[in-house]
C-alpha cells in the first residue's frame, strides 16, 4: 500500500525541459528479437519505443547506434553510451550504471524437432540429449542457466555466436540444433526465418522470470539526470505506457506477461543511487 502514493506519482509526472539535456543522448542497441531489430536500415522494437518515448517524456533527443552484444557493453563501459535499453542486471553493469527495470524476461530452449526428445529443464538436455547449444556472445545468463552450460562446455556441446540472427539462420540451414533465447526474440525469427514447423520451445525450469531494463551510464549522465529519467521510466510502467508498447510486437498476452501485474512488483526492485 505505501507504494501506491508512488504509483499515481510517477504516472502523473510531467515532462521536462530546460537544460537537463544540454546534448542528445546516446543510446546502444543490438540485436534482441523483437525488443531491438534493424528493418531497411532503421532501428525498431519494443525497447526502441520505449527509449523514444522516455526521450520524449523529457524533452531530450535521442541518437541511437547499434552494436554486436559484447560490443555495445565495450562501448557503454568507455563512455560513448549514455544508456541502453532491455538489458539483465549484473554487478559488472552496475559499476558502470544505474540500472532501471521496466519488463521482465525469461529464456527458453530452442530446439530444432530433427532433435529427439523433450525436455524440461537444462540438466535433462544435458543427462539425455546430444544436441550442441549456440549462446550469443555478451547476453547475461542466470547462474543455474550457466551452471549447465558449463556441463555442456565439458562435453564440446557449446558454439558462440555474434547475434541471435546468426543463431537462428544456423538453425534454418541445419547447421545448428538449439539455442537459449527469450520470446521477444525466438518469435520474431521463427517468423522470418521460416522455422516455426521446424522446431520446439521448452520453457527450463532453469530460466525463471528475471527484471530487465535501461542502465543509465554513470559517468555520461549527473545524478539529478539519472533521476528524472528513472522516475519517468518508472512512470512509464505505472501508467502502462510500457505494456502498450510491448503489446504492439508481442500482443497482449506477451505484453501482461513481460510486464505482469500488480506493476509495483518492478517499480520497487528499483534502487536509487544517491
Amino acid at each position: 500500500m505505501r507504494l501506491l502514493p508512488l504509483l499515481f506519482a510517477l504516472a502523473a509526472a510531467p515532462a521536462i525541459g530546460g537544460p537537463i539535456c544540454p546534448a542528445p543522448l546516446h543510446a546502444g542497441a543490438s540485436d534482441l528479437g523483437l525488443a531491438s531489430f534493424r528493418e531497411n536500415d532503421k532501428v525498431r522494437g519494443a525497447a526502441i519505443d520505449v527509449l523514444r518515448e522516455l526521450a520524449r517524456r523529457t524533452n531530450c533527443s535521442l541518437n541511437i547506434s547499434w552494436y554486436p552484444r559484447a560490443r555495445l557493453w565495450a562501448e557503454y563501459a568507455n563512455g560513448r553510451i549514455n544508456l541502453t535499453a532491455s538489458s539483465a542486471r549484473s554487478a559488472e553493469r552496475d559499476r558502470l550504471g544505474q540500472f532501471v527495470p521496466f519488463v521482465t524476461t525469461r529464456f527458453d530452449l530452442v530446439l530444432s524437432r530433427r532433435v529427439p526428445g523433450s525436455f524440461t529443464s537444462l540438466a535433462q538436455f544435458v543427462d539425455q540429449g546430444s544436441a550442441r547449444l549456440n549462446l550469443v556472445r555478451g547476453i547475461l545468463y542466470p547462474p543455474e542457466v550457466l551452471a549447465q552450460v558449463e556441463r555442456l562446455r565439458q562435453q564440446g556441446r557449446v558454439e558462440m555466436v555474434n547475434d541471435f540472427d546468426i543463431a537462428f539462420r544456423k538453425m534454418a540451414s541445419q547447421r545448428a540444433e538449439a539455442t537459449l533465447a527469450p520470446m521477444t526474440i525466438y518469435s520474431r525469427y521463427l517468423q522470418s526465418s521460416g522455422l516455426q514447423g521446424f522446431v520446439a520451445v521448452m520453457p527450463v525450469t532453469e530460466s525463471a522470470p528475471v527484471l530487465a531494463g535501461a542502465y543509465l551510464s554513470r559517468d555520461g549522465l549527473a545524478p539529478a539526470v539519472r533521476k528524472v529519467f528513472a522516475d519517468a521510466l518508472l512512470g512509464m510502467v505505472a501508467d502502462g505506457s510500457v505494456a502498450r508498447i510491448y503489446g504492439k510486437y508481442v500482443g497482449g498476452a506477451h505484453a501482461r506477461a513481460l510486464v505482469p501485474a500488480p506493476r509495483r512488483a518492478i517499480i520497487s526492485a528499483y534502487q536509487p543511487l544517491p
